[in-house]
C-alpha cells in the first residue's frame, strides 16, 4: 500500500452513528413539514403584538415553511466539510494508532455531534413554527428557549470532551526550518493534519497540508457570513 496516498482517518463509531441520526431528523422534519404545508394558512402570521396576536403576514410559500429544513440542510454541509477536513490525511495502515490520527478522529467526532445537536433543535423549530401559524398566536412553545440552553450546555460538554480526547501532545524534536516565526508549523513532507506546538503544551495545524489553509478559510467564512445572513434575514 503507497503510504503517501489520499486517504482519511477512520471516523469513530459516534461520529457514524450522529451523521445517520442526523439523516433522518432532516428526512422526518422534512416529511412533516410537506404534510403540514396544505393545513397551513395562506397567510402565515410572522409578527405578533404584546397580546399575542398577529399584526403581520407573509404569503405561505415551500421557501418560508421549509426554513427549518435548509438550515438543518446548512448545518449538515457546513459541519460535514469541517468533518471531512479534520480526516483528510496521506497515510498508510501504519498510521493507524498515530496520535494525530486520533486527534484527528477527536475532533471529527466533536464537530459531528455538535452538528446533532443543532440539527434537532431545529426539528424542534420546525414543529414549533407549525404550531405557531396554526393556531396564530406569538410564541414557539414552552422548550423552545429551554430546548436552546440544552443546545449551548450540550455543546460546551461536546468540546470540554473532546479537549479531554485531544490530551496533551508529546513534543516533537525542534527543526527550525519546520517552523515559522517560531510558531507555525510548515512541513509538506508531514502527512499529518493535527501536530504538537513548539513546545507540546497543545495540538496546531500543519501548514504545509493545503487542507490546513481550507479548513481556516472555511471557519472563518463561517464566522463572517453566518452574522451577516442571520442579521440580514432579521432584518427584512
Amino acid at each position: 500500500m503507497n503510504p503517501r496516498r489520499v486517504s482519511v482517518v477512520p471516523p469513530t463509531r459516534a461520529t457514524r452513528v450522529a451523521i445517520e441520526a442526523i439523516a433522518v431528523i432532516i428526512f422526518a422534519s422534512a416529511a412533516f413539514l410537506l404534510v403540514r404545508y396544505p393545513l397551513l394558512p395562506w397567510l402565515l402570521p410572522v409578527h405578533f403584538k404584546l397580546d399575542g396576536l398577529p399584526n403581520g403576514w407573509q404569503y405561505k410559500t415551500y421557501a418560508r415553511v421549509f426554513m427549518p429544513v435548509f438550515v438543518q440542510l446548512a448545518l449538515a454541509l457546513t459541519f460535514g466539510a469541517i468533518g471531512v477536513l479534520l480526516l483528510s490525511r496521506n497515510h498508510g495502515t501504519h498510521d493507524e494508532e498515530a496520535a494525530d490520527v486520533k486527534a484527528a478522529a477527536a475532533g471529527a467526532e466533536a464537530v459531528t455531534l455538535i452538528a446533532l445537536i443543532w440539527v434537532a433543535f431545529q426539528g424542534y423549530a420546525g414543529w414549533a413554527l407549525v404550531a405557531m401559524w396554526t393556531t396564530e398566536r406569538a410564541g414557539l412553545g414552552f422548550w423552545y428557549v429551554y430546548l436552546e440552553l440544552a443546545g449551548l450546555v450540550l455543546t460546551g460538554v461536546v468540546a470540554m470532551r473532546a479537549h479531554v480526547l485531544l490530551g496533551r501532545p508529546v513534543a516533537r524534536p525542534f527543526v527550525a526550518e519546520h517552523w515559522r516565526f517560531g510558531q507555525f508549523y510548515r512541513n509538506p513532507n508531514d502527512p499529518a493534519l493535527f501536530v504538537p506546538t513548539r513546545y507540546g503544551s497543545r495540538w496546531t495545524l500543519n501548514f504545509g497540508r493545503p487542507v490546513a489553509a481550507a479548513l481556516l478559510g472555511l471557519i472563518l467564512s463561517i464566522g463572517i457570513l453566518a452574522p451577516t445572513v442571520i442579521l440580514g434575514l432579521l432584518l427584512r
